[in-house]
């Protein structure tokens, strides 16, 4: 197995178990998170890029986007 493939194998299996789950249509792993009672939503996505490297983003469920970054070495809560 290559270093980029089980790199890749980790990065996923971390977002598991840190609660994203993939979503086919936006082809990303993405939790929710909410507050004010459930009075607002956020999503936490996290993204491939064309380039390869992960993204992090943070945005409202209408998909204004208020946040994000590169992840470089792992996936931060």
């Amino acid at each position: 197995m290559n270093d980029s493939f089980s790199k890749e194998v980790a990065i996923r299996a971390l977002l598991k178990t840190k609660g994203y789950e993939f979503d086919h249509h936006h082809h990303w792993w993405v939790r929710e998170w909410s507050t004010n009672n459930g009075q607002e939503k956020v999503l936490e996505v996290a993204a491939k890029g064309d380039n390869g490297e992960w993204q992090k983003m943070m945005m409202k469920p209408d998909g204004y986007l208020f946040y994000t970054e590169t992840i470089r070495e792992e996936i931060e809560e």
